[in-house]
Parts: C-alpha cells; structure tokens; sequence
C-alpha cells in the first residue's frame, strides 16, 4: 500500500528575532546554526505536524562563515533599523514558495507585523504558516496588552509553536560546557520593566514639544507605519540616554508604538 509522503516544510528565520526571542539579544554569545533544523523539525512534530523538513532561510546582517545543510544565508544591511530590506526580502521569498506550489507548511520566526498580508496570500495559496513565539504566547490577552502588534501576527498564524526562551537559547548556543559560555550578559528588561522605561521616555519627549508640533504630529501619524525620522532618532536617542545602551530592535518597536499611542490617543 502507498504511504503518503510527509508535508514538506520550510522555514523563514530573522536571526535578530531569534536572538531576542532566546533571551540572547546584546549578549556576546555567537549563535550556531547547525541545530536548528532539527529544533523546528521537533516543534512541528510536538505541534502534531509530522514534515519532510527542507531548507531554513536564514535572515541577518552578519556573515558568519558556518556552512550548515539544508540552510540558506540571506544577508539584509546592517543599518537596516526599521526592518524594511528584511521584511521585502522575507515576503518575496514567501512569495516565490507559495507560488511556485512545492511546500506545504512555511515556518516564520518573526514579529513585524508588515508580514501580515503576505502570510495572508501564503495562507489562500494553501500553505501552513506557522509562527514561532516564546511562552509569552500562552497568554495572548496579556501580549495583547504589551506587544499589541505582535499579538495580532500572531494570531494570522494557522498555528503557533510555542518553544522555551531556554531551549531555543541552548539550540543556538555553543553548548552546555560553562566554560564556552560568557561570563557575563546584560540581562534584557523584563516585559513590564521596558513598558515603564520606554513610556517615561515617551512621556518626557510629548511634554517637550511645543503645542505646534504636536498638532502638526498628530495629522502626519495617520499617513505612516511609525513615526518621523527626525522623530525617530530623538527617541532612539533619549531611550538609548535612559537604559544607557542601543536599543534593540523590539525596543525601538515598543518606543515607536508607545510614541503614537500618546500622539493619537
């Protein structure tokens, strides 16, 4: 008797996204490559998708001299701040695969939101896309409340594998000897620590503009994603005065949100 061959499956991966996904984003560690396949193989499996996993597209600004199976290097610019080159090149990547009709499930480990149409047509073409989140996923009416755009990618996902900020840090990390990891990393803010921190910084900002500017703000918002680039980089420049470091991309997100939640209440 003929057995059916398992779905073919793919996946889309923004290594950034990745990394702060892990806990891992500003700390030294060098992530490795060679165990992913065989992570998100397990995490459709645990999710009841049995597949015939094919290739991982891997998405960042950095490149790293790993030659891994069954991978592919995208390279995005490094000063690509806003996510526009990476989130093009994802969507035309999906695209091409949802087209050309070879795959079944697409594995997208991402939160910009811009994605949201192309997930949409994948979906009409009939793919599976699934979408990679860490426990923070498990409560979807508190993410709802503070990554409200994340929350809604997350919920154009026909499933959502959830996996463990330390699993996928040990599958991306250069083993479990504790003399191969750093001796010390930043610790990330927690969730409600980086609301408060990035809304006072919103805050003090709104209340420095002149009356003027903030009416001039409020008609040009409706007309953009985020905010101005001169806006922009005066945020980026008091947030990064008020934790003492870079942002990193999900924080400059969250500035971003807050900044238009408080220009367009």
């Amino acid at each position: 008797m003929h057995t059916p061959a398992f779905p073919r499956a793919i996946a889309l991966i923004d290594a950034r996204y990745l990394r702060w996904l892990a806990r891992l984003d500003g700390a030294a560690t060098t992530l490795t490559r060679d165990r992913l396949n065989d992570t998100f193989q397990n995490a459709l499996a645990r999710a009841g998708l049995r597949a015939n996993w094919l290739r991982t597209y891997w998405y960042t600004d950095v490149d790293d001299p790993a030659v891994v199976d069954d991978q592919c290097l995208r390279l995005v610019p490094a000063a690509d701040d806003d996510g526009h080159a990476l989130v093009r090149q994802m969507a035309s990547d999906l695209q091409t695969l949802a087209s050309a009709g070879r795959i079944d499930i697409v594995l997208i480990a991402s939160d910009d939101d811009r994605l949201s149409a192309p997930i949409e047509a994948a979906k009409m073409a009939g793919l599976t896309v699934c979408l990679l989140a860490d426990e923070r996923a498990e409560s979807m009416p508190r993410l709802m409340q503070q990554d409200p755009s994340w929350a809604r990618l997350l919920r154009e996902a026909d499933r959502r594998l959830v996996m463990r900020s330390s699993d996928l840090a040990q599958a991306m990390g250069p083993g479990s000897d504790a003399e191969s990891q750093p001796q010390s990393q930043p610790v990330a803010p927690r969730d409600e620590d980086l609301e408060a921190s990035m809304q006072a910084v919103v805050n003090a900002w709104w209340e420095a503009l002149p009356q003027e500017a903030r009416e001039s703000l409020r008609d040009e918002l409706p007309a953009l994603r985020g905010v101005p680039p001169e806006v922009d980089r005066e945020l980026l420049l008091r947030g990064k005065n008020a934790l003492h470091r870079s942002l990193n991309f999900h924080e400059k997100r969250v500035l971003r949100e807050q900044a238009r939640r408080v220009a367009m209440p």
